[in-house]
């Protein structure tokens, strides 16, 4: 393969290196006449015989040099067939088969067959040593690709990308975009068809008043607020969980009442059934009785106190509970601070209360 290549090599050479004044100067990309570029396709011509010399002589690498500088100033298919001829020589697949893709594709009609069939066994065997890439984004036409961190150029993008094998990390980017990265491992003779989506990103835009507004680029959804009025705030939960937590105390402490308030009365009964048991009455009755008299005076008041504790508290404890729930469902039309919340139980004798104070 290698004597194939380079018996290809020398005739390649003959063969365009005769053309290559007058294609230089009539290649497909010729730009638009002005002084200075006519002075670059002169440059790009001497460089180019520069390199065929050296070319002829075996001298690669000069040659490489030279054809790289022609390759600068004036891009024909006739510099990029002979550098990559070249780089193909140089152990150079991945550069030589991009040249080499170039001259075929924006070929001259003067070119004979024969040298057109060259060019593009010379393609083929470079493509056999590397990795083909093709490239599409189905939704964005100017997305920018990088290949291990390398650009690739628009022009390659439009075809194929040559690569050494290996593993490669694939980076697309557009702005507005989501970046995309892809990993690719790439095989001798292989070729991978990459057809992905961006994600159009996320970004901040300024509003109307200076504030910044999420969403979507391209998006008018979201209103901004204007000059001077009112933002609403977060809704504070602080008063919501505070307040739940009085009402499940008060709840609590009622509970506790009502057992206590039961527990004296049930107390009383047996008292006084005891009292008449034994004939006696705690109204116009003998001295005998007054203590156990006494006594029955003392539970039914702490079963009296008990109940009117245990009412006061269950009344709070809803009160608190409603209060709760209405903040949290109220609709706010501004912002609110909250400074604090103090909830003080007060019991009397015969009864008590809840004092519940703060601001939010």
């Amino acid at each position: 393969m290698r004597r194939e290549l380079h018996a290809g090599w020398l005739a390649m050479s003959v063969l365009l290196g005769s053309t290559a004044a007058t294609s230089s100067v009539r290649g497909e990309e010729r730009a638009t006449p002005r002084p200075s570029a006519e002075s670059e396709r002169e440059r790009a011509v001497r460089d180019f015989e520069e390199g065929r010399k050296a070319h002829m002589e075996g001298r690669l690498e000069e040659a490489e040099l030279a054809y790289l500088r022609a390759w600068s100033r004036l891009r024909t298919f006739d510099i990029a067939a002979n550098l990559g001829q070249v780089q193909l020589r140089l152990n150079k697949p991945a550069s030589a088969a991009k040249h080499l893709a170039y001259g075929v594709r924006t070929v001259g009609p003067e070119i004979e067959p024969e040298r057109l069939a060259r060019m593009q066994a010379l393609l083929s065997a470079a493509k056999a040593q590397v990795g083909t890439l093709h490239v599409r984004v189905k939704n964005v036409a100017d997305a920018e690709v990088f290949v291990d961190g390398e650009h690739v150029p628009a022009e390659e993008l439009k075809h194929e990308i040559y690569v050494e094998p290996g593993e490669y990390r694939i980076v697309i980017r557009r702005a507005g975009y989501e970046e995309a990265m892809i990993q690719v491992a790439a095989v001798e003779g292989s070729r991978e068809e990459i057809a992905t989506e961006l994600k159009p990103k996320m970004a901040t835009r300024p509003g109307a008043a200076g504030a910044p507004v999420v969403g979507k680029v391209g998006e008018e959804k979201t209103k901004v607020p204007a000059a001077g009025a009112a933002v609403e705030e977060p809704r504070n939960w602080v008063p919501v969980i505070a307040l739940g937590a009085a009402s499940a105390v008060g709840l609590g402490v009622a509970v506790g009442c009502t057992v206590a308030s039961n527990a004296a009365s049930a107390d009383m009964r047996v008292q006084r059934a005891a009292i008449h048991g034994d004939g006696g009455g705690c109204l116009g009755t003998s001295d005998a009785f007054n203590m156990r008299c006494r006594e029955l005076y003392k539970t039914a008041s702490r079963a009296e106190s008990f109940g009117h504790v245990a009412m006061v508290t269950y009344a709070a404890s809803g009160a608190v509970a409603i209060g709760a729930l209405a903040y949290a469902l109220w609709p706010r039309a501004g912002a609110t601070t909250s400074t604090g919340l103090r909830l003080l139980p007060q019991v009397y004798a015969r009864g008590g209360r809840f004092t519940l104070s703060g601001a939010w």
